[in-house]
């Protein structure tokens, strides 16, 4: 990670935090809200986003197989640690910083281990816009929402095209990518990256290389089911955990019915962790919660309301796993900082990966 990519994040964060106060918060009607909001439901939240957490361990414990057949300590552990680093060090660095943990605890390949993180991320894409799918073509069942598919040119039929079509083209990608040899999707890669400076196209060519290597655990219809499979109740919880909270609120709009409301929640969740992708600073602060208040404005909710709430579920994100997973470093004599120093330097040389595929 370079000055200019911290920069950059942390551009990107001041930008969208900036909108977001613009067009979303009013510190009159916000303070209202917060102070009436009721946060006995941010209890049960958390318990429901460490339930995500330990779906997030079996699914990476699953991909993690061919390095880590039998682990001599607990995964659970590093994915937390792993949360807390993306919390306080930009650029999602952190997901790094928990390839280097395990390898220092577990002595396995760290490039290995990234790969099988990139394999995560590209599954979890895959998901929330599978959610993203789901919520729109909810969304037009009736009631308040009906001004969505009115307003769309063409109707509900081009909303529901338009709600699938970035599931299908990425998940279709992802599956083009773990059918298709190393070698051969390399080679593709580096020519579509010919117009490319050399310098940024071998770094590409480093984490496509990395990626490919990481879907060597999947490399099959049936072992990439399986990992959709083990991603849905990851953000199946964490999207419980989004509704939880939103019972404190005064968040559905009027006349939204429970099939509509749960619409609601899962746009919110697409929406908002979607973001992630923007360069921001640590904990995606600025286009989480722009993405987020912008989803719930643009279909009902009231602004005050919606900016109050992104932020309650960002604060419900950020602190729990950051305290804990600082707590584990600390417990296990690991030094954050130094970790975090060795993962600039990227996951190192490429190792080959025994073959073979996530089994249920």
């Amino acid at each position: 990670m370079s000055a200019r990519t911290f920069w950059i994040g942390a551009a990107g964060s001041v930008i969208f935090l900036a909108v977001f106060i613009v067009l979303f918060v009013d510190f009159g009607t916000i303070g209202r809200v917060l102070r009436e909001a009721n946060y006995v439901y941010l209890a049960p939240s958390v318990v429901l986003y460490f339930v995500a957490v330990y779906f997030r361990t079996v699914r990476w414990r699953s991909l993690l197989r061919p390095l880590l057949p039998q682990p001599r300590r607990g995964v659970f552990p590093v994915v937390v640690a792993g949360y807390a680093a993306n919390n306080v060090i930009p650029v999602r660095i952190g997901e790094v910083v928990r390839s280097y943990y395990l390898a220092v605890r577990e002595k396995v390949s760290t490039a290995g281990v990234f790969g099988t993180i990139a394999v995560e991320r590209a599954s979890d894409v895959v998901v929330l816009l599978f959610f993203l799918a789901l919520s729109w073509l909810a969304l037009p069942v009736g009631g308040a929402f009906d001004r969505v598919a009115d307003q769309t040119p063409g109707g509900a039929p081009v909303l529901a095209v338009a709600a699938l079509l970035p599931f299908v083209v990425v998940t279709a990608l992802v599956v083009a990518l773990a059918l298709t040899s190393r070698e051969t999707a390399l080679k593709l890669f580096d020519r579509a990256l010919s117009p490319v400076p050399e310098r940024a196209r071998l770094k590409a060519l480093g984490l496509m290389g990395r990626l490919l290597e990481g879907l060597t655990v999947v490399r099959s219809p049936r072992g990439l089911a399986w990992l959709f499979a083990l991603s849905l109740p990851v953000w199946a919880a964490e999207a419980a955990m989004y509704y939880v909270i939103s019972l404190g609120f005064d968040l559905r709009p009027e006349g939204a019915g429970p099939v509509e409301f749960a619409a609601l929640i899962l746009l919110f969740t697409a929406a908002a962790n979607l973001a992630g992708v923007v360069p921001s600073s640590a904990g995606s602060w600025g286009p989480f919660d722009f993405f987020g208040a912008a989803a719930l404005v643009a279909l009902g909710t009231e602004n005050g309301v919606a900016s109050a709430y992104a932020l309650t579920v960002h604060v419900a994100l950020w602190v729990p796993p950051t305290a804990l997973g600082l707590g584990i470093l600390i417990a296990d004599g690991t030094s954050l900082r130094k970790l975090a120093r060795t993962a600039r330097k990227g996951p190192g040389p490429i190792e080959q990966l025994p073959a073979s595929k996530v089994a249920p």
